[in-house]
C-alpha cells in the first residue's frame, strides 16, 4: 500500500500539472490525480504478472528435466517445491488477482521476450546451478528467501525491465518503488496465509488525505501567494520555480489541514521532496520559509493539531 510520501508526490505532480494547464477545472484535477494513483496499482499488477510467467517457465523446465535420460532428482525436487510455495500457488490460482488482470488488460505482449531472457539467465546462472543441486530439503522458509532473492536480483533491480516500464507509461519510473513495496507485501501475505492482493491505500483516511490536499491547495492558492510574498522579502512570488511554489503551497495546506501530522513532519517531507524534484537551493530555501510561515500560522491559531506531541 502507498505511504503518505507516495501520496504527497502524486499531489505534487497533479498540482504542477494543474498550474501548467491554466485550467480552472478542480474536478478534472482531482480526477487526474486519482487516475495517476490508480496507475501505480496497474504497475503492481504487472509486477505480479511477471511471477505468473515465471511459474509457466518453471513448469516447462520441470517437464523438460523429467524427460531427460539422466534427470536431476534434486533439481526436480527443488523446482517442484518452488512451484508449490504459497506465493507462486497464489499467483497461479487466486481468482481475484486473475480477474483484475483480465479487467485491467494486464499483459506483457511485445515485451514478453524481455521476461523470457531474464528467466533464462536466471536458470543458467552458476549460483542457481549450485542451489538447484543442493540435496538439503527445501522448506517453505527457503522458498520465501529464494523468491525474494530472485525478485531483488532479477526483477526489481533490472535496468532493462525499468526501461520497458517507462516505455509502457511515462510515470512508471517514479512509481516503481511503490509498486515494488506492494509486491514484497504480497509475498509476505502469501507466507502468512492471507490474501495475496494489497490495497492501494492504507485506509479511507489516506485516500481522502491526498484528494483534499490537492483540492484545498488549489482553493487556498491566493491566500498562500499573499503569505509567501510577505515573508519571502528577498524574492517575488513569481520568481519562485513552479516546483518550489507547488511544494510550499502543498506544505502550507497540510499544516492547516492535517490535524494528525506534526508540523516538523510536514516540513521535513517538503524538504525531502525538494531534494528530489527541486533545484540545488530548493531544500534550504523551503526549509527556512516554511519554518517562518508555520510560526506565523501557529500564532494566528490556524494550525490546530490533535494528539500528544503533534504541535511541533
Amino acid at each position: 500500500m502507498l505511504t503518505r510520501r507516495h501520496l504527497r508526490i502524486k499531489a505534487l505532480h497533479a498540482l504542477f500539472a494543474y498550474a501548467q494547464s491554466r485550467s480552472n477545472d478542480l474536478n478534472l484535477a482531482v480526477y487526474g490525480l486519482e487516475k495517476n494513483i490508480d496507475r501505480i496499482h496497474d504497475l503492481y499488477l504487472h509486477e505480479l504478472k511477471v511471477f505468473w510467467h515465471f511459474t509457466q517457465f518453471l513448469d516447462k523446465r520441470l517437464e523438460a528435466e523429467k524427460v531427460k535420460q539422466q534427470p536431476s532428482a534434486q533439481r526436480i525436487a527443488r523446482v517442484t517445491a518452488l512451484l508449490n510455495s504459497p506465493f507462486l500457488q497464489s499467483i497461479a490460482t487466486d481468482d481475484e488477482l486473475i480477474a483484475q488482470w483480465e479487467q485491467k488488460h494486464v499483459h506483457w505482449g511485445d515485451h514478453f521476450d524481455v521476461l523470457l531472457k531474464i528467466f533464462h539467465d536466471f536458470w543458467v546462472d552458476p549460483a542457481m546451478e549450485v542451489w538447484f543441486s543442493d540435496e538439503t530439503e527445501l522448506v517453505d522458509k527457503d522458498s520465501v528467501t529464494f523468491i525474494k532473492r530472485f525478485y531483488r536480483d532479477c526483477i526489481a533491480n533490472n535496468e532493462v525491465l525499468h526501461d520497458v516500464y517507462e516505455d509502457m507509461h511515462m510515470d512508471w519510473a517514479d512509481d516503481l518503488d511503490a509498486a515494488q513495496m506492494m509486491t514484497v507485501k504480497s509475498l509476505e501475505n502469501a507466507k502468512k496465509g492471507n490474501t495475496i492482493l494489497v490495497n492501494l491505500y492504507k485506509n479511507q483516511a489516506d485516500k481522502t488525505f491526498v484528494s483534499d490536499l490537492l483540492m484545498k491547495t488549489i482553493q487556498l492558492e491566493p491566500e498562500w501567494k499573499t503569505l509567501i510574498e510577505k515573508k519571502a522579502t528577498s524574492w517575488k512570488y513569481n520568481r519562485l520555480t513552479p516546483v518550489d511554489r507547488c511544494l510550499i503551497e502543498l506544505a502550507l495546506t497540510e499544516l492547516v489541514m492535517a490535524e494528525d501530522v506534526p508540523v516538523k513532519v510536514t516540513i521535513n517531507e517538503a524538504i525531502e521532496l525538494a531534494k528530489q524534484y527541486g533545484s540545488e537551493n530548493s531544500p534550504g530555501f523551503i526549509n527556512g520559509l516554511l519554518d517562518a510561515l508555520a510560526k506565523d500560522l501557529q500564532s494566528q491559531g490556524k494550525i490546530l493539531k490533535t494528539g500528544r506531541g503533534l504541535i511541533t
